[in-house]
């Protein structure tokens, strides 16, 4: 006897490997030879009926998920980008505005303070056909009388 198995034909004419226990019925008169302890031989695997595979599915609609998340987040950051562009010209030009507006204030104040000078008054006054008073007092708007007087 050999160390592999028995084999039998099966439905398909393929062999099957025989257990040894249904070989030890079939052959009940033959005697067994004892099996060394050393060597034990490899059990074949119980074999069992499965279903056929699944097809396998498709990656295009996961690589579709990938793209457009990165198109999408790539559009977002383009969109800031934008946006703050367009907020930095802005800025730029109020600030422009902002010195522009600060120059003609203080060009307006140096011409009050020009204008309000006591020569500058007294020459306008002069323009308007005014004449300065050779004296000063007070007047009592409900008496209707000067109460006092300087000269100047």
């Amino acid at each position: 006897m050999s160390a592999a198995p028995k084999l039998r034909p099966g439905v398909s004419g393929r062999p099957v490997p025989v257990s040894r226990s249904s070989a030890a019925t079939a052959a009940a008169p033959r005697r067994q030879r004892p099996r060394p302890q050393a060597e034990e031989p490899a059990r074949a695997p119980h074999l069992r009926a499965v279903a056929a595979p699944e097809q396998a599915r498709s990656i295009v609609p996961f690589a579709m998920l990938c793209v457009s998340v990165i198109v999408a987040a790539l559009a977002s950051v383009l969109l800031i980008n934008i946006a703050m562009t367009e907020g930095a010209y802005e800025r730029r030009d109020l600030k422009i505005e902002i010195a522009q507006l600060a120059q003609e204030r203080d060009d307006l104040v140096t011409e009050l303070e020009e204008s309000s000078a006591a020569p500058r008054l007294a020459q306008r006054a002069s323009e308007l056909g005014m004449q300065s008073a050779d004296t000063l007092g007070f007047v009592s708007l409900e008496q209707g009388v000067v109460l006092k007087q300087r000269t100047g």
